[in-house]
Formats: C-alpha cells, sequence, structure tokens
C-alpha cells in the first residue's frame, strides 16, 4: 500500500507552449527535460527555459531529467555534468533524473549500461542533487543489474496498461496519452511514491544547502579506508562511516573505485 502519492508530469519540448496558470490546478509536480547527450547548445531542449520558468513563477514543484545517448561510463558522467550546467541557476523541489532508454544504447553490454546509470546519478550526486534513473521494465530486467542500482538510486518506472508497478518504484509513469489542462495533446502521468520535496529540503540537497552531502574520491595505490578517513575526518577510526556509506561489501578497496566521503 502506498502511503504517498502525488499526480505528476514530464514533459520536453514536444509539449509546446503551457498554460501553467491551468495545469497547475491539476498537477502535484513537473519532470522537465534539460536536454540530451553531451554539451551542446543545440542539445539543450529547446523549450527547457520556458518551461522551468513557467513552472515556477506558477508555484509547481520542478524535478529534470537528461536523456543519454552515452555509449560509455565516461560519456554518461560528461552528459551529468552537461545536465548540472543546464540547471545550475535553479532550485530543485524533485530528483534529477538519468533517462536510459535510447535503442542505440541497447547494443552496449549489461555492465557497461548498469556503469552508464552509476557514473551519471553519482556525478550529480556529487554535486549535491537527489540522483534517480528512469528506464521500462524490459530495460529493468534484461538490460541492466538492477540490483545494483535498486536502493543505490531512486527509480522512476515507465510502465503503461498497468494497474500498478511492476517494480519497485519512487516514481511510476503511468501513460503517454495523459491530458492536462493547459497542455495541447497527450503528455506523460507520472504518480510520485515520495513526498520528494521534503526530503530534498530536509538533506539540503539541489540547491536548498550550499553544502554537498558528500564528497568523491578515487582510490589510488596503497590507499586504504583507514588512510582516506584520516585524509578528511583527521582520524582513521571513522573509516566504517565511508564504509557504511558506500554499502561496501568487503574493508577491501581497489585503485580506480569511486567513493563516496560523506560530510
Amino acid at each position: 500500500m502506498w502511503v504517498h502519492m502525488t499526480k505528476g508530469i514530464d514533459i520536453s519540448h514536444h509539449q509546446g507552449d503551457i498554460d501553467w496558470s491551468q495545469a497547475k490546478n491539476e498537477i502535484g509536480f513537473v519532470m522537465i527535460r534539460t536536454g540530451y547527450g553531451v554539451s551542446s547548445p543545440s542539445q539543450v531542449d529547446k523549450k527547457f527555459i520556458q518551461h522551468i520558468e513557467g513552472a515556477k513563477r506558477n508555484g509547481i514543484p520542478v524535478g529534470v531529467y537528461h536523456y543519454s545517448y552515452a555509449s560509455s561510463p565516461l560519456e554518461a558522467s560528461k552528459e551529468a555534468s552537461f545536465c548540472l550546467d543546464i540547471v545550475k541557476d535553479y532550485q530543485l523541489e524533485y530528483p534529477v533524473a538519468y533517462d536510459i532508454e535510447d535503442v542505440t544504447i541497447a547494443k552496449l553490454t549489461k555492465r557497461q549500461k548498469t556503469d552508464m546509470v552509476i557514473s551519471f546519478c553519482d556525478k550529480i550526486e556529487s554535486a549535491g542533487y537527489y540522483a534517480m534513473f528512469y528506464c521500462n521494465p524490459n530495460w529493468a530486467n534484461n538490460h541492466l543489474y538492477a540490483d545494483e542500482l535498486f536502493g543505490r538510486y531512486d527509480f522512476w518506472l515507465a510502465h503503461y496498461g498497468v494497474d500498478s508497478p511492476s517494480i519497485a518504484c519512487g516514481m511510476w509513469q503511468k501513460t503517454d496519452t495523459g491530458k492536462i489542462a493547459g497542455i495541447k495533446g497527450n503528455v506523460d502521468i507520472d504518480i510520485a511514491y515520495k513526498d520528494y520535496q521534503s526530503i530534498i529540503k530536509t538533506k539540503g540537497l539541489n540547491r536548498y544547502s550550499g553544502v554537498k552531502p558528500y564528497n568523491v574520491y578515487i582510490v589510488s595505490k596503497g590507499d586504504t579506508l583507514w588512510d582516506i578517513a584520516v585524509k578528511y575526518y583527521g582520524d582513521g577510526t571513522k573509516w566504517t562511516e565511508i564504509y557504511k556509506y558506500n554499502n561496501l561489501a568487503s574493508d577491501k578497496i581497489s585503485i580506480g573505485q569511486i567513493l563516496k566521503i560523506p560530510n
């Protein structure tokens, strides 16, 4: 049984001009596409500024999503940087989502695609934003090592024609043929099962605080959790904080491993 449910929409330039004064009476949030791929002026969604400014003027909580064309974890990280640059002037009440669904990505290995989600989401989180990833059941079940992602990041599931989500998720995209006042044509309808606005504000994320929740550290040769704890906290006994925060299965770390160091 879902305790919290908020109806929202997700949009891109395909929705055209929106009368937000009408739409705000039917929705509790909106997820807006920032753009797609890596940094390029032509790849910012051409309605992003108009959409986010309109939603905010009308008091509608906003989150964003970035459509991926990445072919490697490094490219996914660059896409995250592009996304962060697009939203840098805005406070967001809802998550920043990684949209992994493009047919060009499907041909990559399961390992590559999973690492791309991790790369994008970790970059978003390291900048002090709330990260999530988006895909449909086929992708979740067959294209990703979902067990590595669920619990680590929130999941936004696209699944149409069902009465409830087939996979536990923080947000459910239930249809792409919704109707909302102020929007011409069809629009995606979403249900949020968490009070993201309160969670994000409480944790000081998405520019609600100037303090990042953690730093990112890349393990070098000879590093131990004890040494890293001394570096950041001045106390090697605090290595367990890093261990727990990263859900590590062992205290052994490897060169190149990315660790989140909680502040």
